[in-house]
């Protein structure tokens, strides 16, 4: 009784302090320093609505057995998510790998060249700010041997530019890997297609010169955040490797399972971006390419511009349109991933694997994206 009147003692102490119109902000005007001392000391809180995340999902019509028997003919073990209409309706793992590591929704994959879809879409954020050119030669940014005008910012994201890596990275962590990079690329014929990942990791660079921040740092800023993923991140190190699902190969004619090494793992990273490889999860990347491909990022026009690739292009890690859909997919140290979204971003599906033994995740992505079409 005595610690109730005291408060009470204190309430009427604050509010005569306060003169003027004081005592009627410390009650009603809620950015005053009156109004959280009075808050605090009768113990009464602001009510706030609470923010969605990516572990809730809305009601869904999706037909859950004609959905895993799709992942059961495939055999699939990892994680899926579903997006209808913008919202995150389904989340689950499904299988289990060989060691029979325990999953959850919020099971962590590394992606691999799937990243090159966020990438593309950071380089067109600066396109559309005005602070890079896509015809702006790379020169501009990277002394490389025998490089002329012809090598642009644009031809890296198209991986026609001719650069080349024919050198095995090591197998420790590489923190630096653009000076890797430009020590070991060479440059052959410009305007031919090559898959070489060397054109992604010096976008990585021109993306923190050209926006004045580091490459992860723009990323954070510019998708992770304002997409509101939570389960998105680098792996620079082991420290955090060891938290991801581990990835498995498949020998077919032995009929086996074998764990990546954590050497096999970096050396393969180290040929991709390092320590700015970024893991995610099956609902974190869905909500990822869902925000990309809105209205609110950067507009239909830059989207097609660079992010997304043209029907029938060569396969870079973007985004690429596939009749009415949109798909990318990546193969990466025993991990396996794919997407298919509708054209407008709003619906999709994404399948991240640890463990891949048979068969088109693409295919089986497509396939569930059209069951979910079925039943929007």
């Amino acid at each position: 009784m005595r610690h109730k009147a005291g408060r009470i003692v204190a309430v009427l102490l604050v509010l005569l302090i306060i003169v003027g119109g004081g005592a009627v902000a410390a009650i009603y005007q809620k950015n005053s320093l009156a109004h959280v001392y009075f808050h605090k000391l009768t113990d009464k809180t602001e009510k706030t609505t609470p923010v969605a995340t990516t572990d809730k999902t809305a009601s869904s019509t999706i037909d859950e057995t004609k959905l895993k028997a799709q992942l059961k003919q495939l055999q699939f073990v990892g994680n899926v998510a579903v997006i209808q209409d913008g919202k995150l309706v389904y989340q689950q793992p499904y299988g289990q790998d060989p060691q029979k590591n325990v999953k959850t929704a919020t099971t962590e994959y590394q992606i691999g060249a799937l990243q090159n879809t966020l990438t593309a879409a950071a380089v067109m954020q600066l396109v559309k700010d005005g602070k890079l050119d896509l015809t702006t030669p790379v020169s501009k940014y990277y002394l490389l041997d025998n490089a002329d005008a012809s090598v642009t910012v644009g031809s890296l994201l198209e991986m026609t530019s001719g650069l080349t890596l024919d050198v095995l990275p090591a197998s420790e962590l590489n923190k630096d890997v653009i000076a890797w990079n430009l020590a070991n690329a060479t440059v052959t014929t410009t305007g031919r297609y090559n898959f070489q990942t060397v054109n992604y990791a010096l976008l990585s660079g021109i993306i923190a010169q050209a926006s004045g921040v580091s490459y992860q740092k723009f990323i954070k800023d510019t998708l992770l955040q304002p997409a509101g993923v939570k389960h998105t991140g680098f792996v620079t190190s082991a420290a955090v490797q060891s938290k991801l699902a581990p990835s498995f190969t498949y020998d077919k004619a032995s009929d086996s399972a074998s764990a990546v090494t954590q050497d096999t793992l970096f050396q393969t990273m180290n040929g991709q971006l390092g320590s700015k490889q970024l893991y995610t999860t099956a609902s974190d990347m869905a909500q990822l390419t869902h925000y990309i491909t809105s209205s609110s990022f950067v507009g239909e026009k830059y989207m097609h511009q660079g992010a997304i690739a043209k029907e029938g292009t060569a396969y870079t890690g973007r985004l690429t349109i596939d009749g009415s859909r949109l798909v990318s997919r990546a193969d990466f140290a025993g991990y396996h991933n794919a997407l298919a979204f509708t054209e407008d971003g709003k619906t999709g599906v994404v399948l991240l694997s640890n463990y891949q033994k048979d068969g088109s995740l693409s295919d089986t992505a497509k396939a569930i994206l059209k069951l979910v079409q079925k039943n929007d």
